[in-house]
């Protein structure tokens, strides 16, 4: 079957056209182009394409198992000692601040931050004591305002230990108030039950019992053949059974 051509003019191809790379056109002003519709070519449409053979293998880029000691650390040659100081002592935005400035020594000395935590904890436990005279006392009157700690140190310091021993001794006197009245409820409270015969119970004896008494062997004889028990002594005391290691 002959392949049908068109005759295109020259002047309306494109300068960069497939056409004019690797061929010698003619000299004709027209050249002949094969549409791709038309047959005439010698491989078959149910032939499947073949790609060509590579030359090497080449691998991946991100492969799950390339050595990591191989890798390079930066692109180039070797750090010189001298660039790698200079490296190190590099202050980088974002970074944390290189070994040997000032804003190092701040942010990891240990005794720095244990000297402001004890500090703040130091401050807040000297606040929270005399504000608790200074809100909860009943003598909080007297608290001397803060402006006379610079006008008169000596009658601030003063008046504040004069605070703090008046609520002292009334707390200690409300505390023993209130003991004496716990004692004279207590006492009160057996007069009444010895008054009107109510005996009073132990807890332990109430939870676990009162304990049994101790027999002696003619008191157990006795009462495994139904006899009556023998007639205590006054002033004896019963044998007691010996025990093994004080237990058994």
């Amino acid at each position: 079957m002959a392949s049908s051509r068109a005759v295109i003019p020259r002047f309306l191809l494109p300068l960069q056209s497939p056409l004019w790379r690797g061929i010698r056109l003619p000299l004709s002003p027209t050249v002949g182009v094969r549409f791709a519709s038309t047959g005439g070519g010698s491989s078959s449409p149910d032939k499947p394409i073949v790609l060509e053979k590579p030359l090497k293998f080449n691998p991946p880029s991100h492969g799950s198992r390339l050595k990591k000691n191989a890798l390079p650390k930066h692109y180039g040659p070797t750090l010189t000692p001298g660039e790698k100081a200079a490296q190190a002592a590099r202050h980088y935005p974002g970074l944390m601040a290189p070994p040997g400035t000032w804003q190092h020594w701040f942010w990891h000395s240990r005794a720095l931050h244990l000297c402001i935590t004890l500090g703040t904890l130091f401050s807040l436990a000297i606040a929270t004591f005399f504000m608790n005279y200074a809100y909860n006392s009943p003598f909080k009157d007297l608290v001397p305002p803060i402006s006379d700690l610079w006008n008169h140190p000596l009658y601030f310091f003063v008046q504040w230990k004069n605070v703090i021993v008046m609520h002292e001794e009334d707390k200690g006197r409300k505390t023993y108030e209130r003991r004496m009245q716990h004692l004279d409820d207590v006492a009160k409270r057996k007069y009444y039950m010895k008054s009107h015969g109510i005996e009073v119970k132990d807890p332990i004896s109430v939870v676990f019992g009162k304990g049994t008494p101790i027999q002696t062997d003619a008191e157990l004889e006795a009462q495994v053949l139904g006899l009556d028990p023998p007639p205590k002594v006054e002033g004896e005391q019963p044998q007691q059974r010996k025990k093994w290691l004080g237990i058994f």
